[in-house]
């Protein structure tokens, strides 16, 4: 008798349970059904893209040198230099490439080198691999440089090295610098780990920044100037991102 009680008590809570709109099978069947919230679609624009959209007269009439790598596309997937290449009032004279190169095709550290020309590019010259910084030979006949490289906001990724080295030499032969800002996707408004103490100062690391350093390339490229990291400025323009 006890026996059957049991069995019929514990047929009541299972199947009470069940029924129960608290009981974890009902949430699960709730949250199966249930659809997800309205989300408002966010149109982010990355500086490329404005430059394209609105700003081309910043660098109309120009003879370019443009600092990139495989990150360098717009909106469509289109890399930066292939717009620059086809526009008849802009003339695209060499592309310089950081750590991994122009296409990402080497490995952290690897050197990098460009030997063999491309008919469909215009000069490319490693800035890793027997030089970190161009010369003024390279950068004859310049009248702009452009960086356009996606960060992802440590201090230890070279990239942003490789735009402190272009901003130096572009201020000791007074060249105008042009960033056009990416958005940073581990968030701009966070700064976390500790600040470099410059006696360890080396490629993966070069400014007294903390390890996640917050803001953006074009904000440290600003912080560069402002705190006179740099010997000699140049004259700096940051086309900031839309929508971020």
């Amino acid at each position: 008798m006890f026996k059957l009680t049991s069995l019929i008590l514990l047929i009541h809570v299972i199947g009470s349970s069940q029924d129960h709109p608290g009981s974890p099978q009902m949430q699960l069947e709730h949250y199966k059904t249930k659809p997800d919230p309205p989300v408002d679609k966010v149109h982010v624009l990355t500086g490329l893209d404005v430059l394209l959209d609105k700003k081309m007269d910043l660098i109309q009439g120009k003879s370019v040198a443009l600092v990139t790598n495989h990150t360098g596309i717009d909106k469509l997937g289109i890399p930066n230099y292939k717009h620059l290449a086809n526009m008849k009032d802009i003339d695209l004279k060499v592309i310089f490439s950081p750590e991994h190169g122009l296409f990402g095709e080497a490995g952290a550290g690897e050197k990098v080198s460009y030997t063999k020309k491309d008919s469909r590019l215009p000069k490319v010259i490693s800035l890793y691999g027997s030089m970190r910084k161009p010369t003024a030979e390279m950068l004859s006949g310049i009248n702009l440089i452009i960086y356009d490289i996606q960060d992802i906001g440590t201090r230890f990724y070279t990239y942003i090295t490789t735009l402190g080295l272009v901003m130096e030499v572009a201020g000791e032969l007074d060249i105008p610098v042009l960033v056009l800002d990416r958005p940073n996707p581990i968030r701009g408004d966070i700064i976390e780990g500790p600040v470099l103490n410059l006696e360890f100062q080396s490629f993966v690391g070069y400014y007294p920044i903390s390890i996640r350093y917050g803001g953006t390339v074009g904000d440290l490229a600003k912080k560069i100037i402002k705190q006179n990291w740099i010997p000699k400025v140049p004259d700096l323009t940051v086309i900031p991102s839309e929508g971020w």
